[in-house]
């Protein structure tokens, strides 16, 4: 584990140069940078099996915490996977500035990060608040929700990139239409998860009820 992050550490100081495919590199540079790119990949999959592994030994059953930490090495590996597509010169040249460049590395980024956040979260639950358990149902809601929702954001926007939808316009052709619902419905979706989150972060599950309780009261008596 140590060695492949000083690896990756080393790679990641020369392995920028496939980012910059369209600046004109002759066929040797970009054979070289498409090189590391792909190399780089085989300390990161190292990295992932050391997670997996250690997942597999060290839980016994599935709570919320362990579906957030499964969720992780998942999320980082879709988006690499995605990113060694984009790394080799011909695809990123297609692919450049459109879509799937921009899911490739928001499959690794947000949802990657989130689901350690909310991991610690779960796990340090009883530390840093007054309550000594969370509702483990609400907080598989959360997740199932987070978890469905982000995939369907970031798989659209794969297709999006393949079709050639370009990134950084404000407008699209009725063709990408479909897609772009996708989108929406996902940060709906993800929007709502968060919701449920609140609900086990911020209060109890009986004094969100209860709020709703009386919004419900003060919406018809107002009527």
């Amino acid at each position: 584990m140590l060695i492949a992050l000083l690896v990756i550490g080393f790679l990641g100081c020369i392995v920028w140069g496939h980012h910059t495919f369209m600046v004109g590199f002759d066929i040797d540079t970009r054979a070289y940078h498409t090189s590391v790119t792909a190399i780089i990949g085989i300390p990161t999959g190292m990295k992932i099996m050391n997670w997996l592994s250690s997942i597999w030994s060290g839980c016994s059953f599935l709570t919320t915490t362990i579906y957030r930490i499964i969720g992780f090495p998942y999320s980082s590996s879709f988006g690499g996977f995605s990113g060694l597509v984009s790394a080799n010169v011909v695809p990123d040249v297609l692919l450049h500035d459109t879509y799937y460049v921009v899911s490739h590395f928001h499959y690794v980024l947000s949802p990657g990060a989130v689901y350690t956040i909310y991991a610690a979260f779960y796990n340090h639950w009883m530390i840093f608040s007054s309550y000594l358990y969370f509702h483990e149902f609400i907080g598989r809601i959360h997740f199932m929700g987070f978890f469905i929702s982000s995939n369907l954001i970031f798989f659209s926007m794969h297709s999006l990139g393949i079709f050639g939808s370009p990134r950084r316009i404000s407008d699209y052709p009725i063709l990408f239409f479909k897609f772009n619902w996708l989108n929406t419905f996902g940060m709906v979706g993800v929007v709502l998860s968060i919701f449920f989150f609140a609900m086990v972060g911020i209060g109890s599950v009986e004094y969100w009820i209860a709020m709703f309780f009386v919004l419900f009261l003060y919406i018809i008596l107002k009527k």
